[in-house]
C-alpha cells in the first residue's frame, strides 16, 4: 500500500493531510483527528496509542466515540473493527515511508548527469535532502500551469547554484533576480546592498552592473529632459490632475562621465537659455571639442532636481514623481527662475495637468523670484502672471487690510516648511548671530541653562539636540520646541524671547508639517505665525536710544520671516471669517507690516495670551 502513496506524504498537512485520511480511513476518523487537533503526518506519527484518547470523558469525544466504537455497560469501549484495520494499516505504511526515507534519498540519480549520490555525500551535505523536501513540496503545490513561471525563491537558488560553479567574472543573473537586486538596491541603499550581497555569493550582481543596467527604457531619465509625457500618464494612474511642484539643489561629487544611449557627456554644468537647461548640450565627435570642454567648462557642483507631488482627494498619498534633474553651479538670476517656473506651468496645463504652486528652500534668489511671482511688495515691468488667462482668483473680504496678496495669482509659493525650521533652529547655532525681541536675548544659553538645571525627566533634551553635528536634523527641532521645554523655560527668569522664538517655531510644525493638525488648528497656527513675524519685524525697524549691539542679525532673518508671510499667504484660500486685530498703520514698501503692535488671537481661540503669545496646550501639538 506504500507504493500507492505520494511521495511528499511526509509534507502533508491541514486540507492535503486531511483529504487523504478520508481515502483510506474514512470521514469519521478525520473528525477525530480534528478533536485531537492532528493536523499533519508528522503529528500522526508522534501518536504512540491513538485510540486510548477514546477512554476520556469529554463533550467533544462523546459523539465522535460512539460512531467509531462500541461502548460495554461496564465502561470497557471497543474500537469497530473496520475503523482499527485501516488506521493502523494507513499508520503502518506512514511509519515504512519514513524509515525509508534514507534509502530513497541515498540514492538519488540525475536523470541529466547520471550522476549518483552516495550515503555518506548526503550526511555530508544535509542540505541536499532540504532541497530535495522543498521542492517536492513546491511541485505538489503549484498547478502544471505554473511551471512555466517559478517562484523568485526558486530562481534565487537556481541563480545561486549556477553561479558558485562558475568563475566570479562569469556571474549571469536571471530577470527575477535582476528586479529584486534593482528593487533592493533602492529600498535600502548602497550599504545595506553591499551587506547582503557580499554575504550571499552568487545571489546579487555587483553595483556597477545594476548602474550599467537598463531593465525598463521608459524609466531611463536623460539630463536635463522635461518628461511632461510620462507625468501626464503618472497623473492618469492617480487619477488627478492638481499637482504642487518643487525645485531644489544637491550637493554631488564632480564627476565627467559618457553617456552611449545619448552619445553626450554628462557631469559639465548645464548652459541655460531664458532660465531652461539645453539638453544633450555636451554632444561632439570632435576629440578637439572634447578637450576644450574639459579645459574651459566647469563641472557641476550641485545637482538641481524637479519633482512634482500629485494631489489626491483620497486619504492615501501617491508617489511623487521625478520631472527632471541636470546638473548647475547655481550661477542664475531670479527672472531665470520665474521663466523656468512659468514655462513649466504652460507645458503641464498642455497635458491638463494644473500645477497650484511652487515649493523650494530658502535660497535668497528663489525667495526673491517668489515674492517677484505672487506680487508681494516686489513686480515684474514687463510680465504680469497675475493677469495670466490660467491664473486662479481669491475673493479677499474687503476689510482684510492685513491680508497683502493679490486676489489674482497664477500660482503660489511655499517655502519646504522643514528647511524653514531647521533655518531657524541654525540661527541659534550661529555664533555671530545676535537676536532680540525687546530687551529679551534669543540664544542658546537658555537651553543649556534648561539642560543643567532640570532633569531630563522634565524636558527630554541632551546636548546633542542643542548643538547638532547634522544641521538639517529636524528632530532635535521637535525636540526643542515640546511643551515640556517651552514649560520648564517658563520657570528660568528672562527666557521670553526664547520662548516667543520656541513658539514661532512650533507653530510652524504645526501649521505645514504635522498631517494630523485639523483645518481651524492649521490656519491659526499658520496665522500666528504670519502676523508674530510681522510684528517682531516691525520692531526690528524701529530707531532705538537704549544700547543693543550695533549690528543685529537683521538681515539673516528677514527672509525667514518673508516666507513665513508667504507661507500664511498662501494658506488661507477660502472665506473662512478669520478676526484678527487690524493694523493701526496702513502698510507701504517701507514698513510693509504696518504697527508693531502685536495682534491676539481670534474669539475661536480663547486660550491666546496677550503678554506671551503662548497658547493653551489644546493648540500645541507634538
Amino acid at each position: 500500500m506504500s507504493k500507492s502513496l505520494p511521495t511528499n506524504i511526509l509534507n502533508y498537512c491541514d486540507d492535503d493531510f486531511y483529504e487523504l485520511v478520508k481515502q483510506k480511513c474514512g470521514s469519521d476518523v478525520v473528525e477525530f483527528l480534528k478533536v485531537l487537533n492532528i493536523s499533519s503526518v508528522q503529528s500522526l506519527l508522534g501518536v504512540n496509542n491513538l485510540f486510548e484518547w477514546l477512554e476520556f470523558n469529554s463533550e467533544k469525544l462523546r459523539i465522535i466515540k460512539n460512531k467509531l466504537a462500541f461502548q460495554h455497560d461496564n465502561g470497557f469501549i471497543e474500537v469497530r473493527w473496520g475503523v482499527r484495520t485501516s488506521l493502523e494499516r494507513f499508520i503502518r505504511d506512514l511509519r515504512a515511508v519514513s524509515d525509508g526515507d534514507q534509502d530513497v534519498t541515498e540514492q538519488v540519480v540525475s536523470q541529466t548527469d547520471r550522476m549518483t549520490l552516495s550515503s555518506d555525500f548526503l550526511q555530508k551535505h544535509p542540505v541536499l535532502k532540504s532541497l530535495i523536501n522543498l521542492y517536492q513540496t513546491i511541485d505538489s503545490q503549484n498547478h502544471e500551469n505554473d511551471l512555466e513561471n517559478p517562484s523568485f525563491l526558486t530562481s534565487l537558488l537556481d541563480n545561486i547554484s549556477n553561479n558558485l560553479c562558475r568563475s566570479k567574472n562569469a556571474y549571469r543573473y536571471n530577470d527575477y533576480v535582476l528586479r529584486f537586486a534593482v528593487s533592493l538596491y533602492v529600498q535600502g541603499g548602497k550599504n545595506a546592498y553591499e551587506f547582503v550581497r557580499l554575504n550571499i555569493p552568487g545571489a546579487l550582481p555587483s553595483i556597477s552592473t545594476l548602474q550599467r543596467l537598463a531593465i525598463n527604457t521608459e524609466l531611463r531619465i536623460t539630463e536635463a529632459d522635461f518628461r511632461f509625457d510620462s507625468l501626464a500618464t503618472h497623473m492618469n494612474t492617480v487619477e488627478t490632475n492638481i499637482s504642487f511642484a518643487s525645485e531644489d539643489c544637491t550637493a554631488v561629487v564632480k564627476k565627467i562621465s559618457y553617456d552611449n544611449a545619448t552619445n553626450s557627456f554628462i557631469g559639465f554644468t548645464t548652459p541655460l537659455k531664458n532660465g531652461l537647461p539645453i539638453p544633450l548640450h555636451y554632444q561632439t565627435e570632435s576629440f578637439e571639442q572634447l578637450r576644450d570642454w574639459f579645459l574651459n567648462k566647469d563641472c557641476s557642483p550641485l545637482l538641481n532636481i524637479h519633482m512634482i507631488q500629485p494631489i489626491t482627494i483620497t486619504d492615501m498619498s501617491s508617489n511623487p514623481f521625478l520631472l527632471s534633474a541636470y546638473g548647475t553651479d547655481s550661477e542664475y538670476k531670479s527672472i531665470d527662475i520665474i521663466r523656468r517656473w512659468t514655462w513649466i506651468f504652460e507645458q503641464t496645463m498642455l497635458k491638463n495637468i494644473r500645477i497650484v504652486g511652487y515649493s523650494t528652500d530658502g535660497d535668497p534668489k528663489y525667495l526673491r523670484a517668489m515674492r517677484l511671482a505672487t506680487g508681494f511688495f516686489a513686480s515684474l515691468s514687463n510680465i504680469k502672471l497675475n493677469s495670466h488667462n490660467d491664473a486662479f482668483h481669491i475673493k479677499i473680504p474687503k476689510n482684510w487690510s492685513w491680508y497683502f496678496l493679490y486676489d489674482r495669482q497664477l500660482f503660489l509659493c511655499f517655502q519646504d516648511a522643514t528647511h524653514l525650521c531647521t533655518k531657524l533652529r541654525n540661527r541659534l547655532l550661529s555664533s555671530t548671530a545676535n537676536m532680540l525681541i525687546g530687551n529679551r536675548h534669543i540664544s542658546l544659553d537658555c537651553l543649556s541653562t534648561l539642560i543643567n538645571k532640570f532633569s531630563k525627566l522634565h524636558h527630554n533634551l541632551v546636548k546633542s539636540d542643542i548643538f547638532p553635528k547634522d544641521r538639517q536634523n529636524f528632530n532635535s527641532c521637535i525636540k526643542i520646541c515640546s511643551d515640556d521645554v517651552i514649560k520648564c523655560l517658563l520657570n528660568i527668569p528672562n527666557t521670553e524671547g526664547m520662548i516667543i522664538y520656541l513658539r514661532l517655531l512650533r507653530s510652524i510644525m504645526i501649521a505645514y508639517i504635522d498631517k494630523e493638525t485639523v483645518f481651524i488648528d492649521r490656519l491659526y497656527h499658520a496665522w500666528f505665525s504670519v502676523f508674530l513675524s510681522r510684528w517682531w519685524r516691525s520692531w526690528l525697524e524701529i530707531p532705538r536710544s537704549f544700547n543693543t549691539p550695533t549690528r543685529l542679525s537683521q538681515d539673516n532673518i528677514y527672509a525667514a520671516l518673508r516666507t513665513i508671510d508667504l507661507a500664511g499667504l498662501g494658506e488661507n484660500t477660502y472665506e473662512y471669517g478669520i478676526r484678527s486685530t487690524l493694523m493701526k498703520q496702513q502698510s507701504s514698501s517701507s514698513n510693509p507690516y504696518g504697527s508693531p503692535s502685536i495682534p491676539y488671537a481670534s474669539p475661536s481661540n480663547p486660550y491666546a495670551s496677550p503678554s506671551i503669545p503662548y497658547a493653551s496646550p489644546s493648540w500645541n501639538r507634538s
